[in-house]
């Protein structure tokens, strides 16, 4: 298995929260800035290797009391301390925020996530559908950390700048993800999508673009597959930006139908 690339403060917050998750029981995966960047350092010409102070967690938590457990749990640890507003925060080491995101049989039907002491609520559409795909990248020699993949990473940022328009950055960072899709998953695309390459003129400038956001509706559409609501949603979503790469991910979502 190649290794790609983590920033080892990153690495060690990892290692320091992952037993603690097996303790409980809970799985969960890296989604967020993070997960880009592990996923952008399997090709050099993309990585973006760099110290961030804010680490999104995605946890799979049955109820409120088990993730105030598992909060506890972690701060015992001497690691971790509470963030003085926000319900979900983590400090690692006075250092690095750890946005724990709870999702699962926590959530109500709307998606919502209720938090008391203090109130927090977060809507959480999409990360149930990303947790059975998540994969398994190895760091280091001795350490592999479960990331969203890139696909993921783009279906919530969709949702998430769905909800706040003014996060233009959601916006250039899915254009980015696609502009060099292609360097990083050229195998999957001709071994899975080959049909795709047929589907748009070679001579366009932005030729392999359009190929790649094909195939992320594609794999968009794969992991909502069971939720034809939130399938709706995405491809509206889609619809509202008539440019062409937003387009060739809602064909995408449409294949096959």
């Amino acid at each position: 298995m190649t290794e790609q690339q983590l920033h080892p403060s990153i690495a060690a917050l990892l290692k320091d929260v992952e037993p603690v998750l097996t303790a409980f029981k809970i799985d969960y995966y890296v989604v967020g800035a993070v997960a880009r960047d592990i996923h952008l350092s399997a090709e050099p010409n993309s990585a973006a290797l760099r110290k961030t102070n804010d680490v999104d967690l995605a946890i799979l938590v049955q109820n409120e009391d088990q993730f105030k457990a598992l909060k506890k749990a972690l701060e015992k640890t001497g690691h971790f301390s509470q963030h003085p507003k926000e319900n979900i925060k983590l400090i690692y080491k006075e250092a690095i925020e750890l946005d724990l995101l709870p999702f699962g049989d926590i959530e109500q039907e709307d998606r919502n996530v209720s938090l008391s002491d203090p109130l927090f609520i977060l809507n959480m559409p999409g990360f149930k559908e990303i947790h059975p795909s998540v994969e398994d990248i190895a760091v280091s020699e001795d350490h592999s950390v479960k990331v969203c993949t890139m696909e993921g990473i783009i279906l919530l940022k969709l949702i998430a700048n769905d909800d706040r328009p003014q996060r233009t950055k959601d916006i250039s960072d899915i254009e980015h993800i696609i502009s060099v899709y292609f360097e990083l998953y050229d195998g999957s695309i001709y071994d899975e999508h080959f049909d795709t390459m047929d589907m748009y003129d070679t001579n366009e400038k932005d030729y392999l673009q359009l190929v790649c956001a094909r195939v992320i509706g594609r794999k968009i559409k794969a992991l909502l597959s069971g939720s034809d609501n939130l399938m709706e949603r995405v491809k509206g979503i889609l619809a509202k930006r008539p440019t062409a790469w937003w387009n060739a991910m809602l064909q995408g979502m449409k294949d096959f139908e």
